[in-house]
């Protein structure tokens, strides 16, 4: 069941389905192709719930031309990556059975070279992995009460943290994305119901904190006040992050717009503390973006996708508006590409980006560029935005939905 709600939810952030011809390859370009860009792709079938993924590289950002994917890899429909410098970590986070695989980028030659991979339980989710150091790193499972510790040199699992006892009412809380401060690791709860929503007796969001020297859960704080849900998305580094100052936050996706009784979503913020035994969540800088207009339209957020932090209390984020809503809320373009501003609560539309639809919501950076992943009605690939000028156009054009980029 666990399974279904972050297909359908966190994990709707990434997919893909098409045929390729594998007889296409070139024997002169290896499998993933060459460039210092990664892209992955997905198309979906028309039911928005399933699909095929493709990653590859690229030098070719041509906002004219489709996006040639005929060397790409394909990967598990909704699969997670991360990349830390040039090593890059691909995760079956829509079951678990491809386990985790590392491949080395090459500057040198500019290719993708696989070189070992991790097993994990079927349906376990692997969705993200935290690295500690070089040689240590957790790899929280979504639908499994556990997050593993590895060695991301050997691949090889060293010991693992039992969570099931901060499960609210089932046997996972549902680990989401985390993130390292002060040598301590901040892991939120979703705490998703059977119902592939937050529990409506438990409308909150749990953290864990974390000791990365002796792997103990020190600490759970949870903000009880706003009602916000479902912190952070399991696939998306970006939906919690630090402020200059150390404070957290954290992105609340709530029932991810398909409750129109419950459109409740936005910002928990952990402040820097001086000891764990002070650190709590501070309510007074919780958001409900819910009752904010987004600027430059009528909408109000009913959720919000995606977020990455630029600095100076802004940010920019995907949010979905129920209005846009037609057929399908999986396939529906009802993602608004949005400037936030966490200091004076304000949602403004950036303009030049097409709506997207919930899985093609993917925010990066490119340099002094935000790059957003988008599945338009029109126009698919990628898009730039610059911050200092408010300037934003297509840099890649591609068949399927763009939904993961790096410059390495």
């Amino acid at each position: 069941m666990k399974k279904v709600i972050l297909t359908l939810c966190s994990l709707a952030l990434l997919s893909v389905s098409c045929k390729k011809d594998d007889n296409n390859n070139s024997v002169n370009t290896p499998q993933g192709g060459t460039g210092k860009y990664l892209v992955k792709t997905t198309f979906k079938n028309p039911d928005g719930k399933s699909g095929s993924s493709y990653l590859q590289l690229t030098n070719d950002l041509n906002a004219t031309t489709a996006l040639d994917s005929k060397l790409a890899i394909q990967v598990p429909y909704m699969s997670s990556v991360m990349t830390y410098g040039n090593e890059v970590y691909l995760m079956d986070a829509i079951d678990g059975s491809y386990g985790v695989r590392k491949f080395i980028y090459s500057p040198a030659n500019q290719q993708l070279n696989e070189a070992k991979s991790l097993n994990t339980p079927a349906h376990s989710m692997p969705c993200n992995l935290i690295k500690i150091s070089d040689t240590k790193a957790y790899l929280p499972l979504y639908n499994v009460p556990k997050v593993l510790i590895i060695n991301p040199q050997t691949m090889q699992k060293t010991g693992e943290i039992d969570i099931q006892r901060y499960a609210h009412s089932d046997s996972s809380p549902d680990a989401g994305y985390g993130i390292i401060r002060d040598g301590y690791f901040y892991l939120p709860l979703l705490q998703l119901g059977p119902d592939y929503a937050p529990f409506a007796d438990h409308l909150q969001s749990d953290v864990l904190i974390i000791n990365v020297q002796t792997d103990k859960v020190e600490k759970v704080i949870s903000e009880t006040t706003t009602h916000l849900a479902m912190p952070s998305q399991p696939s998306y580094k970006t939906c919690i992050f630090a402020t200059e100052n150390k404070d957290i936050y954290i992105m609340c996706a709530g029932y991810f717009g398909f409750n129109p009784a419950n459109t409740h979503s936005g910002f928990v913020c952990i402040p820097q503390s001086t000891t764990v035994s002070a650190t709590e969540f501070d309510s007074s800088k919780s958001w409900d973006i819910s009752n904010t207009t987004i600027e430059g339209t009528t909408y109000k957020p009913a959720t919000i996708y995606s977020v990455e932090y630029l600095g100076n209390g802004k940010a920019v984020g995907f949010v979905g508006a129920a209005e846009l809503n037609v057929k399908d809320p999986f396939t529906d373009k009802n993602g608004i590409a949005v400037l936030i501003d966490l200091n004076a609560k304000t949602i403004k539309k950036i303009d030049g980006i097409p709506y997207t639809d919930s899985h093609s919501v993917f925010i990066g950076r490119n340099n002094n560029e935000v790059i957003f992943g988008v599945s338009g009605t029109d126009k698919r690939g990628l898009f730039s935005y610059n911050p200092a000028t408010g300037i934003s156009k297509q840099v890649l054009n591609t068949e399927g939905g763009a939904d993961f980029f790096y410059a390495f």
